[in-house]
């Protein structure tokens, strides 16, 4: 019987922990948050069950069923179900009364509370994830200009503060302008918008929150990220080291090599700017 089992939201997250535990023979209870997750994860978990975000006793009673005690909640859930004809059980009912407000940290500690009062423990993410963090550094070739990392060092900054007011974790700037900064959009609707304003010389960054909770809501980027930082002509993509998920590293920096995109890990001492390669 398995002990460990996963909430899948959107993304590719949970289909790398379904491949790695069908690979190995582990049973991995899931419950998709989709149809379309369903769908995904269907040819690598043989206990999948499809249940909405707002069916908290459907979910846990699943995992009751499947002496599951350890859960891994990963891939992203668009908040807009609390507001968009939303089916929510009693359960979910009963903690939303009881929240301040419906900032993600509050709700999802909620949930977290509820599932132990049901002998279920939520772990870190890093758990079935580590391997993924991003190191610290630059990755490729391209380096920022000193321009480029005096908008790293100020966009950093300003992201961190906006990630622990639970705003958003993505932000553009250019020239220590802000351009865009993440709310309810996601962070492709935010690289968007503000390479709409910031254009070729646009810095993109993304940080955790102060203090990240590691059980949920990890921030993650990967090749789609960069895409649309390439599409926006924005110059870097900044990721906090040590804290963010970096999805296929390796094509990651290939891309971002082929167009002279600087790809940067950094921490909250951001390095000393470093000499202009390709003229970013």
């Amino acid at each position: 019987m398995a002990h460990l089992g996963m909430i899948a939201g959107a993304g590719e997250l949970p289909a790398m922990i379904a491949r790695q535990a069908a690979q190995d023979g582990t049973p991995l209870p899931t419950v998709a948050l989709s149809a379309h997750i369903a769908t995904q994860l269907a040819s690598d978990c043989s206990l999948l069950t499809q249940y909405g975000p707002g069916q908290l006793t459907k979910i846990i009673r699943f995992f009751q069923r499947h002496n599951v005690h350890h859960l891994v909640m990963v891939g992203k859930v668009d908040k807009r179900f609390l507001f968009e004809n939303p089916r929510l059980d009693l359960r979910v009912l009963r903690g939303l009364s009881r929240m301040r407000d419906f900032q993600d940290v509050t709700i999802l500690r909620t949930i977290v509370a509820e599932f132990a009062r049901e002998g279920l423990e939520v772990i870190a993410q890093t758990h079935v994830l580590g391997h993924l963090l991003t190191p610290e550094g630059v990755l490729g070739k391209y380096r920022p200009s000193q321009r480029a990392w005096e908008d790293i060092t100020y966009g950093f900054s300003q992201a961190k503060q906006l990630a622990a007011l639970d705003i958003g974790q993505t932000i553009v700037v250019r020239r220590q302008t802000v351009l865009a900064v993440e709310a309810l959009e996601g962070t492709d609707a935010t690289i968007q918008r503000g390479c709409q304003y910031g254009g070729r010389g646009a810095v993109v960054v993304k940080v955790s929150r102060p203090q990240q909770d590691m059980r949920f809501d990890v921030p993650t980027v990967g090749p789609h990220t960069l895409r649309g930082v390439i599409d926006g002509r924005a110059t870097v993509l900044a990721v906090e080291a040590g804290s963010t998920l970096m999805l296929h590293q390796q094509e990651l920096i290939a891309l971002a090599d082929a167009h002279r995109v600087a790809l940067v890990g950094v921490s909250a001492a951001v390095g000393p700017p470093s000499p202009t390669l390709g003229g970013l």
